[in-house]
């Protein structure tokens, strides 16, 4: 059994900054175009799901002509891993 743990309610400016930039390295423009958290300690936890969620849309629509075998979730793995790598390091679970 796999304990589902809730998302928190909000998320250290830091970590979404990070995310924010985990991304946009790996490709999003969605998240190269969003601003920079600045002057707050945190934020909502919805602006980093809505971060994961812009990215893993986009880089599903990027990849869909991959091979099934080198994608997973839909999508290349290194767009995968930084989607993955993105949402742990803001502490999210579900996007």
């Amino acid at each position: 059994m796999h304990a589902v743990v809730a998302n928190p309610k909000t998320i250290k400016a830091a970590a979404y900054n990070q995310a924010r930039s985990i991304l946009a390295n790996a490709g999003s423009q969605t998240a190269a175009k969003s601003h920079p958290v600045h002057g707050k300690p945190d934020v909502p936890v919805s602006y980093g799901t809505s971060l994961l969620a812009a990215a893993r849309d986009e880089f599903r629509q990027t990849d869909k002509h991959l091979p099934a075998k080198d994608k997973k979730s839909d999508m290349s793995i290194p767009h995968y891993n930084a989607i993955h790598s993105a949402a742990q390091t803001m502490g999210i679970d579900r996007w």
